[in-house]
């Protein structure tokens, strides 16, 4: 496995966070790293003007191997998604699972609909078997912390001005 992105220097990762991956490299490795990715998979956060159609044909889709999948669980207005229809559709890349779109619900209209190669999946991709459990003991911590408090010490609070 291939991390990018690390917004750290990659020789300041600990040994430990290390056993995870083969090569640890930051953003002056990301052409060389998307094009040798089997899959690619987005997980930025949506903000405004800094990571708003990211990925891209220049960027992401040109680069990648015939036979890559481009994933996105993170936010949809960061994939141009006319980039991506095209890249599909000409077999440039092997193909999508998506989890999030610009516009939600994906629109009828939307030529994604029309791809032999996606997945397209009803943005879910955070639930796993302990999904459930997971979220009733943080309501139940953060009732707790609010009933204590209010609204000063609640955790993953959303921070909608920083898209995420």
């Amino acid at each position: 496995m291939k991390v990018s992105g690390v917004k750290r220097n990659p020789d300041s990762v600990p040994e430990d966070e290390r056993a995870y991956c083969d090569e640890i490299v930051g953003n002056d490795q990301y052409d060389r790293v998307i094009s040798e990715a089997d899959f690619v998979v987005g997980v930025l956060p949506g903000v405004p003007g800094l990571t708003d159609d990211f990925f891209n044909m220049e960027s992401t889709f040109s680069k990648m191997k015939k036979n890559a999948v481009f994933m996105n669980i993170g936010r949809g207005t960061c994939v141009n998604e006319e980039d991506l229809i095209k890249a599909l559709n000409t077999k440039m890349i092997g193909g999508a699972v998506l989890d999030v779109f610009k516009k939600e619900p994906l629109d009828k209209s939307s030529g994604l609909w029309e791809c032999e190669n996606v997945l397209i999946t009803p943005h879910c991709a955070d639930r796993d078997a302990d999904f459930l459990k997971r979220s009733i003991v943080n309501f139940g911590v953060n009732l707790d912390k609010y009933a204590e408090g209010g609204l000063t010490n609640l955790d993953n609070v959303v921070d909608k001005n920083k898209g995420y």
